[in-house]
């Protein structure tokens, strides 16, 4: 029964820290070039189409129509040295993600505006070569997933707006990594299963937003987002090489429900002639996750539900950025982030690595013709190397991790 409870243990915690890289955790806020051009300071703006996802309340200083597509090339790279006290370092397996995002928007006059929106909160993952020291933990984590975005927004003179907007998120996860414990046949040769997990699920919650210009050329925003109960209803577990111990691990079905913690942000933005800049602090309540509760369809000695343990902590993004206008073709930007993880020594694991990071944020748009722009971005993200002495799992060491962030978006208005 050990050996599943450490395979479900770990499909659980996969999934729900996959919600959670790039923003804490894997929880991407990657969804606008121009914003994260800017270090994501951009909720007291949001005045492009991705406001859908940063500030639901800037839809209504988004004037006519508007298309807006492109998404973001990450390119993680990370080692591990250990487990202590050995001192060999291992890399992950070179890997790229794409996360897409596209909106379209339509201001009504009269304050009024809407529209939709469609990208991707969460989207990584990880891969160790077979042979690397923790494929007992972890060999390869894939997540896919998808958030729709419907949004309504109206303003009031100019001076406060508001938005509202419901969140539907679909998601598929594949998980598999090697069984630790030392099983073997009559005849003594060792028996070491494969798991395969895959599952897919879905959930529902809401966005709001509220935008203030209490004095000429300054504006403040506020927006939250909800949290969802990302449920798994179709997860499923395949054991291979299981030899005589296979009628012990049936595999089959699994479910469970995964809280994907609320998000709020709140910023502050000066725009001038020619440039702006903004300041935000953005809060995570990942203390949501204390503990899950996973359930096999089907039980056995060896394969059993289990419930485990998260507890972690809220986590909070501290955003500065701004642009400058060089001419009526050429912008501008930069940014600066620092992001709190929310995750345990105890429950680090080669998963997903996690750790504080910095945020370091430049780009340019570019308005190619009156209604067709390009804005993009580059990111560079250094994560502050962790030491993990304390393993609820055992697995001891060292990690370190950096990412290259390229983002392109294309803006079409009519």
């Amino acid at each position: 029964m050990a050996f599943t409870k450490k395979v479900v243990a770990l499909f659980a915690v996969v999934l729900f820290s996959a919600s959670a890289v790039y923003a804490s955790g894997y929880q991407l806020n990657e969804h606008g070039a121009r914003a994260v051009a800017m270090g994501g300071a951009f909720v007291a703006r949001a005045d492009d189409p991705s406001a859908i996802f940063f500030n639901p309340a800037g839809l209504s200083y988004v004037e006519g129509f508007n298309v807006m597509v492109g998404g973001t090339l990450i390119l993680p790279s990370t080692t591990f040295t250990g487990p202590y006290p050995n001192n060999t370092e291992w890399k992950m397996n070179s890997l790229t993600f794409f996360p897409p995002n596209a909106y379209i928007t339509y201001n009504f006059g009269n304050g009024l505006a809407a529209g939709v929106g469609v990208y991707t909160p969460e989207g990584l993952g990880t891969s160790w070569p077979n042979d690397w020291v923790g494929r007992f933990l972890i060999t390869k984590i894939n997540l896919q997933s998808f958030n729709i975005n419907p949004t309504v927004s109206y303003a009031y003179k100019d001076i406060v707006s508001v938005g509202v907007g419901f969140d539907y998120a679909l998601g598929n996860v594949v998980l598999e990594r090697y069984n630790a414990t030392p099983f073997s046949d009559s005849l003594g040769n060792p028996i070491t299963p494969f798991v395969h997990m895959e599952g897919n699920g879905n959930g529902t919650g809401f966005n709001f937003g509220i935008m203030l210009k209490p004095i000429e050329n300054v504006s403040i925003g506020f927006s939250y987002r909800s949290k969802i109960d990302f449920k798994l209803t179709s997860a499923t577990a395949t054991f291979t090489g299981a030899g005589v111990l296979a009628p012990l691990l049936p595999g089959g079905s699994v479910s469970t429900s995964l809280p994907f913690p609320e998000t709020w942000y709140a910023g502050i933005a000066y725009k001038g002639d020619k440039y702006s800049v903004e300041a935000d602090y953005q809060f995570t309540g990942w203390s949501a996750y204390n503990e899950l509760d996973i359930n096999f369809a089907t039980h056995t000695e060896l394969q059993q539900n289990s419930a485990i343990i998260g507890n972690y902590k809220d986590s909070y993004i501290l955003r500065v950025g701004g642009e400058y206008m060089i001419n009526d073709v050429w912008t501008a930007r930069a940014g600066l982030f620092y992001d709190k993880n929310p995750v345990p020594d105890a429950y680090q694991l080669p998963d997903l690595p996690d750790a504080d990071r910095i945020g370091l944020n430049v780009g340019v748009g570019v308005n190619v013709t009156k209604s067709l722009s390009i804005d993009a971005s580059y990111m560079f993200l250094p994560f502050k190397q962790r030491t993990v002495t304390t393993s609820a799992y055992g697995f001891n060491g060292t990690y370190n991790t950096t990412a290259n962030l390229l983002g392109i978006d294309l803006s079409y208005k009519l």
